[in-house]
């Protein structure tokens, strides 16, 4: 494991980096409830003049790179706080795009460049960020700013548009809220994959976000453990089509049940939740 490092989310994404969200995590799961909270805090920081705010820790595994590639991490823990920082971020460049007679020092395409996309680079590497499963690609139009192409159902799009529309009420200032998010302070833990065990690393996070649901766990343990090419395949096979059996909202519930009333045809007797 390299040293923790204390910094916000300007040093974490600033640079030829990508940050990959890997198909055994959940998808993006946070709701208006936690974005709220997140908002809340940066307009408390901005208005009691506070130094910084922190808001938890990132987790993420360095994966093997060119040295004149883009780094890759896969993140196993953090998903939803840097996910939801990038949501903000986009809403921040959309709203000043879109508003006439603002005055910013800000200018919306250095917040592409620095916080969503690598520039000069092709495909996918260009992207900051790469979710896994139905949100990779709603997260890239976004990017793109091609918000009518967003599954309406996103929660990606919910909360974007939860932070456009909290942006537009002018309680803080464009400039404001990018000095705010450039104060928020995220601990980042790197670990090597040659050297450290991410999937007990993993078991043993207390995280203070939204917590697994069973399914969750039980596809976390199967997949984890794959080299990363086994997993996608895997994934695509088998795990993606039965998640697709159940209805999007209530997807994890139903899931739940499905493998308790699976194991308990298998083993007899009905395991506790």
């Amino acid at each position: 494991m390299l040293p923790p490092t204390k910094g916000s989310i300007d040093e974490i994404l600033n640079g030829q980096n990508q940050f990959i969200i890997p198909v055994y995590q959940r998808a993006y799961s946070w709701e208006r409830k936690q974005c709220k909270q997140l908002w809340n805090d940066i307009v408390e920081m901005q208005k009691s003049s506070s130094y910084n705010h922190f808001i938890g820790s990132i987790v993420n595994v360095a994966e093997r790179f060119a040295p004149t590639g883009v780094k890759k991490y896969t993140i196993i823990d953090g998903q939803q706080r840097i996910t939801t920082l990038v949501l903000l971020l986009i809403a921040l460049r959309d709203y000043l795009e879109n508003s006439d007679g603002i005055e910013s020092y800000i200018k919306p395409q250095v917040i592409t460049d620095i916080y969503l996309k690598n520039m000069h680079r092709d495909d996918e590497e260009q992207y900051k960020l790469i979710l896994s499963q139905g949100d990779k690609q709603n997260l890239i139009n976004l990017v793109e700013g091609y918000v009518d192409r967003v599954d309406e159902n996103s929660r990606l799009l919910h909360n974007y548009q939860y932070f456009y529309n909290s942006i537009a009420k002018n309680v803080l200032s464009p400039d404001k809220i990018y000095e705010s998010i450039g104060k928020l302070e995220i601990v980042n833990i790197t670990l090597e994959r040659e050297r450290d065990n991410p999937q007990q690393i993993f078991e043993s996070l207390n995280s203070t976000g939204m917590d697994l649901s069973q399914s969750d766990l039980i596809r976390n343990y199967v997949l984890m453990g794959l080299d990363p090419v086994i997993q996608n395949k895997i994934y695509i096979q088998y795990w993606n089509p039965i998640e697709n059996m159940f209805n999007y909202e209530n997807q994890s519930t139903l899931m739940d049940d499905f493998f308790r009333d699976y194991i308990t045809s298998i083993e007899g007797q009905i395991p506790t939740k």
